[in-house]
């Protein structure tokens, strides 16, 4: 079973038509894919990619290999879309009801106020409303009880309204993972998920106290990740045929957030198209947020342009912004509590992949109608030019190139 069922109307009629092309012009698709696999090793070298992998029903289609001795390389926040899957197991394994119980259930502590109100669900969905630094570096890299700090936050929304990606909330799913499973969360997604699938190297960053991070810390290799990611395509069952997921599980991973349409639980959402024009009344909205003038100037030069992705507004702005732009972005736009679709009109195409990011250009996408599932990682080093070498373009390469096969 493939992740992504063809309900949409538009999609079974651009499928049909598609079909219908190609029966006409059997070799044009075909033709094409090596031009598209070019551009995507072009592309990943000139980002000074450590590994690519892609694969397909056909087998690998590309592959650049790291070094000997660094085939594992962190996943920064894609790490989050494989604390999902713990979760998933969870509700499997019957150890939790249901994804919208109160955390309170496990932090009686919680059992008062509006933080009686979080569930599982906003945890993994951005909407627990928990106060939060965008910048993970400012208050949760280096704390000693990553469990305790978000337990201790105070509330900035109420909970369910309001999407805001969340690092310190994240880091709750590892110790409920262990409190429900009576395991800590490495082991229990070692047994349940990584041997089963041929995982055997999996290093997972701890705080102090000893719990696995959740908001980022797992280092795999491309291999490994894309497994994950073909495990997800074949909705829970390995290619041996051994169910390790519920297709129920999948399913959750990937639906739309009643908040954003981006993302799921933990799991990003990329759609087919996309089109970013500037809002004719933006300059008056971040005006009166007292938007820090160099991000002020960076989004005012993007009036009167068109971005057909959001990976290409983001260099655009990235451009601009400098080295420093990941941490500006956070304090002037998230940190604000704005959204691109605050400043930005936005058109977006249906959804045609699944992604885990992470930070400087981690990418696990899967196209499900094309069986496509692809890798970049890049290692963190002094060197790294953002945001050239983020790749952000990746996830639509790998669009571009399902479109061939």
């Amino acid at each position: 079973m493939f992740l992504y069922p063809l309900k949409e109307p538009a999609m079974r009629a651009r499928l049909l038509a598609c079909i219908v092309f190609l029966a006409l012009h059997p070799f044009v698709a075909a033709a094409n894919t090596p031009d598209a696999l070019a551009a995507i090793e072009r592309n990943a070298r000139n980002a000074h990619s450590d590994a690519v992998y892609i694969e397909s029903g056909r087998g690998v289609l590309l592959q650049i290999a790291p070094a000997a001795g660094e085939d594992r390389i962190h996943l920064m926040s894609a790490t989050k879309s494989v604390v999902a899957l713990a979760i998933g197991l969870l509700l499997d394994d019957g150890k939790l009801a249901s994804i919208d119980e109160p955390v309170s259930t496990v932090y009686p502590e919680w059992r008062q106020g509006r933080k009686r109100d979080i569930t599982i669900r906003m945890l993994m969905d951005h909407t627990s409303g928990l106060q939060n630094v965008a910048n993970a570096g400012v208050e949760l890299e280096g704390a000693p009880d990553l469990v305790k700090l978000a337990l201790a936050a105070e509330i900035s929304s109420d909970p369910g309204t309001t999407f805001a990606y969340n690092n310190k909330a994240t880091n709750l799913l590892p110790d409920i993972v262990q409190r429900l499973a009576g395991k800590p969360l490495d082991v229990y997604l070692d047994e349940r998920l990584f041997k089963p699938l041929g995982i055997t190297g999996h290093p997972w960053m701890k705080d102090q106290a000893g719990t696995p991070m959740g908001m980022a810390g797992l280092s795999l290799s491309a291999v490994d990740l894309a497994a994950i990611g073909r495990l997800m395509l074949d909705g829970g069952v390995t290619p041996g045929g051994k169910r390790l997921l519920s297709e129920r599980s999948v399913a959750l991973m990937t639906a739309e957030s009643a908040r954003s349409p981006d993302v799921g639980l933990l799991w990003w959402r990329i759609p087919a198209w996309e089109h970013y024009r500037l809002k004719a009344g933006a300059a008056t909205l971040l005006s009166a947020r007292s938007m820090d003038a160099v991000m002020l100037d960076a989004l005012l030069a993007a009036d009167g342009q068109v971005f057909d992705s959001k990976s290409a507004l983001i260099s655009f702005l990235a451009e601009r912004l400098g080295p420093s732009w990941p941490q500006r972005y956070a304090a002037e736009i998230t940190g604000r509590g704005l959204k691109l679709g605050d400043i930005f009109d936005i058109d977006r195409g249906p959804v045609a992949a699944y992604a885990a990011n992470g930070y400087l250009g981690q990418h696990l996408v899967i196209v499900p109608d094309k069986g496509v599932v692809a890798v970049r990682q890049i290692q963190r080093r002094e060197s790294h030019r953002a945001p050239l070498d983020d790749y952000a373009a990746f996830p639509m390469d790998v669009l571009r190139l399902a479109e061939t096969l």
